[in-house]
């Protein structure tokens, strides 16, 4: 493919910011055009439900490009516009122009699953942009009780900074542990336990059947009848694609499908990078897709080389999968690809400590967690670089 003359990134997240940049980077001389439904600058996800809802960071300090960099650089940002058709060539806004790029990267992202039943509001909060996290965090500060509803990363993370800024926090998981789906049971429920250790009231295996407001407080009734009331709720029932105006996009299940370079499947011209995006990854042979911030800058990185016909460098171009949180004063970290494992324990290392989790398809290691150890990282990557 020749270098295109205009780019049109759809999303100004991480992912499409991190394209935009990673151009300017390369020396791209071309037009740049950045679509974002937020009317801000791009800014980091993550300190949402850590630094920023616990007031040690503002907004504007967790900012991943300043406007105006961008527009000294050229590039056309249109803020406060949302895609209403997306296709080869061609993007539609929701203020009826069209903006006509002969590259066009998707990068639109997920947004909150937010059940029918539930009406968001008063002291019911959700949590996915910088409104919701200054919202929730003025609601905790003038609250003595928290109740978190979904036991995922964003739930945990939620109840790790609720808990430590004094507030009484419940935390309610359908699954039987914590962060079920991503991490093993053994290693959700070490999880389950250092929250219990920091005072949180935990409990697995128990679904939500109603969230509703009463009387300015919140009130959850569980499966097994218990109601809970809390001055705040939370609710963190995972994500939906945020792919509606996707109209000439493959978006079905597991996200809008693209090869292992990023290009979308059967739309030439068009790229999707970040959590809207099901990349085709060569490890497992099916696409993948993954809501995590190190895969959406990577991808960002992979594309924006693709773009300009650059060669990847040797850190992306054998990179593997990875993603962590951070609960309290502990890291949680993965590497590789779990779901190649057929088997797994708690490996020990260093003066008998059990903090790494290995992943193993017969005798080849496929994938570690660590818990606590970020410096073990380092010779796992070597170690499943190694045996693939």
């Amino acid at each position: 493919m020749s270098t295109p003359e205009h780019v049109v990134v759809v999303g100004a997240g991480l992912a499409g910011s991190k394209v935009v940049q990673e151009l300017l980077r390369l020396g791209f001389q071309g037009r740049i055009t950045l679509i974002g439904a937020e009317d801000h600058a791009p800014y980091d996800r993550p300190p949402l439900s850590k630094q920023v809802l616990a007031g040690a960071k503002e907004p504007d300090e967790v900012v991943l490009a300043r406007l105006e960099t961008l527009e000294q650089a050229g590039v056309d940002l249109r803020l406060g516009r949302r895609a209403t058709h997306v296709g080869a060539g061609a993007v539609t806004l929701d203020d009826g122009s069209v903006v006509e790029g002969d590259a066009v990267v998707v990068a639109t992202g997920v947004g909150p699953r937010v059940p029918d039943w539930l009406e968001v509001g008063g002291p019911l909060h959700v949590l996915r942009t910088r409104e919701d996290s200054l919202r929730l965090r003025e609601a905790i500060s003038g609250a003595s009780s928290l109740l978190v509803l979904g036991g995922g990363f964003i739930g945990a993370e939620v109840a790790a900074t609720a808990v430590t800024a004094g507030l009484q926090v419940t935390l309610v998981e359908a699954r039987d542990t914590l962060l079920a789906g991503a991490l093993p049971t053994e290693v959700g429920d070490v999880v389950a336990d250092l929250h219990r250790s920091h005072g949180v009231d935990v409990r697995t295996g128990v679904a939500v059947e109603s969230v509703v407001a009463r009387d300015g407080r919140a009130v959850a009734t569980l499966a097994d009848g218990t109601e809970l009331v809390a001055d705040v709720a939370v609710v963190g029932f995972g994500t939906t694609l945020d792919s509606g105006p996707l109209t000439d996009l493959p978006d079905a299940e597991p996200g809008v499908r693209a090869d292992a370079r990023g290009r979308v499947d059967g739309v030439p011209g068009v790229y999707a990078v970040g959590d809207v995006a099901a990349w085709f990854d060569e490890g497992l042979g099916r696409h993948v897709r993954r809501e995590h911030w190190s895969s959406a800058s990577e991808q960002a990185a992979r594309v924006a080389h693709e773009l300009v016909g650059a060669e990847l460098p040797p850190c992306l171009a054998a990179s593997l999968p990875y993603f962590w949180s951070d609960q309290y004063d502990v890291k949680i970290q993965v590497v590789g690809r779990p779901a190649l494992a057929t088997s797994g324990a708690w490996a020990e290392h260093e003066a008998g400590e059990h903090v790494v989790y290995e992943l193993t398809d017969g005798d080849r290691l496929v994938a570690a967690i660590t818990v606590g150890s970020p410096r073990l990282v380092g010779p796992l990557r070597k170690r499943l670089a190694e045996s693939s």
